[in-house]
């Protein structure tokens, strides 16, 4: 399957964006949680297409370890996306655990909140999927230290290449047994510029080879993000083709 993310544009509305998707020849999508995802999982199911997950928040992830009005807040955030993904009959969510180089550090508290998420998880049957980002220990402190079938990993290549540079010998054998999902974009390693794959410096053949040493054969999902003065079915069909280069490379 190869799906992209939904918000690939901003100038579209949901009903447009999906038409454009399903044309370009994708299979699904995933959502970006906000007040409209019911509509918007309507709509992209109407379109014959698959909702593989929901991005939730990233702009507040640090109040996670935060005690604070604002983190119980965030946590009531995350466990409505949660909600919404279950009643939408979508089965996983994705999760940022922290962001910026030096963010607040990791504690009992978060881990405390994450084992509640994780309950609602498990009540709900919704994979929690966390995302690899500038700090790999926070990362590694949450798999160390609980314990769940529905914590999960989603492997970005944007942050491997342009935040702990460490694409091309991520250590993908640490999460293998925790690896559900991918979000594919490209960069020059300066920033997490969402370019459409092969567009960059990743070395998406050395990246394919890494991921078939540890057996992934889950869904090919794009996050570009597509130039807002670009015919965007020009460009979602760019994205379906690099799609189909990188699943060359991984036979």
């Amino acid at each position: 399957m190869h799906n992209t993310y939904f918000n690939y544009t901003k100038n579209l509305s949901a009903s447009k964006k999906a038409s454009l998707i399903k044309e370009a020849g994708f299979s699904g999508v995933f959502l970006y949680y906000s007040k409209d995802i019911d509509e918007e999982a309507k709509i992209v199911r109407e379109h014959g297409l698959d909702i593989e997950a929901i991005h939730l928040d990233v702009l507040n992830c640090n109040h996670l370890w935060l005690d604070t009005l604002d983190g119980e807040e965030y946590i009531n955030i995350t466990k409505a996306g949660i909600k919404a993904a279950s009643r939408n009959n979508i089965k996983t969510v994705v999760f940022h655990i922290s962001s910026k180089d030096n963010p607040p550090k990791y504690n009992e508290l978060g881990l405390n909140r994450l084992r509640d998420i994780l309950d609602l998880c498990e009540e709900l049957d919704v994979n929690f999927a966390l995302e690899n980002l500038r700090r790999l220990d926070y990362l590694d402190y949450i798999f160390d230290n609980l314990n769940s079938n529905k914590l999960k990993f989603c492997f970005d290549s944007g942050h491997a290449n342009a935040y702990t540079k460490n694409i091309e010998n991520f250590e993908f054998e640490k999460y293998s047994d925790k690896l559900i999902c991918v979000h594919f974009s490209d960069n020059f390693g300066n920033h997490d510029s969402h370019l459409i794959p092969l567009t960059g410096n990743i070395d998406w053949k050395k990246l394919a080879k890494n991921l078939k040493s540890i057996k992934f054969n889950g869904p090919l999902t794009s996050e570009a993000i597509i130039d807002a003065k670009k015919d965007p079915l020009t460009e979602l069909r760019k994205i379906k083709k690099s799609l189909e280069i990188i699943e060359e490379y991984l036979k």
